[in-house]
């Protein structure tokens, strides 16, 4: 139970999470996906962020990703995550340095075997480690980043509901670690440990 409501964890095994929310009068008004993984991130946590249609449970934090030392506002890059149990956290004071929970859930994903793969393929332009917060340059913040990172752990895990595969990877990327689900009809190429993926998702993280 929380300020305005409550929420519900259906934790389904093989890391896979459905977070309902209800209002006071315990009527249905929300329900957020989440992953629970093993990846860890330092994040300054800098603001809350409030969109139009969000429900009064929704809620995301803008915040660095890496914070130097103990200055919460200087890090690798700004981005904006999304928190299944938002306002479990409001007695937070901010501006404040966590460990988070990031999982992020892949709109596309390329894999590729090494660095030198990257390099010669068409992206090039991007660093094996690197971080693009895409979801910043729209008014409100949105949670999605462009990212490729080195693939620390994988495996193909079954949703236990569903009887559906999906792909998992611990990646370590440019200012920390996700952990990266998708749906196998989107993936180009092999995951495998040791080598590179990269795309773009939509992050939701939980405060450790």
């Amino acid at each position: 139970q929380v300020s305005g409501g409550t929420y519900y964890r259906w934790s389904l095994g093989a890391g896979v999470e459905l977070w309902a929310q209800a209002d006071q009068d315990g009527r249905l008004i929300g329900l957020n996906p989440h992953f629970s993984g093993t990846a860890r991130t330092r994040v300054g946590l800098i603001k809350p962020i409030a969109r139009e249609n969000d429900s009064t449970l929704d809620g995301a934090f803008y915040g660095w990703a890496g914070p130097v030392e103990n200055d919460p506002a200087n890090g690798e890059y700004p981005f904006v995550f999304d928190l299944p149990d938002f306002k479990r956290h409001d007695h937070l004071t901010l501006p404040t340095i966590v460990n988070a929970q990031i999982a992020a859930f892949a709109h596309s994903l390329s894999a590729f075997e090494s660095d030198e793969a990257v390099r010669s393929g068409e992206t090039h332009m991007m660093a094996a480690e690197s971080c693009i917060p895409s979801g910043t340059f729209s008014t409100p913040p949105q949670s999605t980043v462009v990212f490729y990172g080195h693939v620390l752990n994988t495996a193909q895990l079954t949703n236990p509901h569903t009887k559906h595969t999906f792909y998992w990877a611990r990646v370590r990327t440019l200012g920390g670690e996700f952990d990266v689900v998708a749906d196998p009809e989107i993936v180009k190429g092999a995951i495998v440990q040791g080598g590179v993926i990269g795309g773009s998702a939509w992050l939701s993280g939980r405060i450790i």
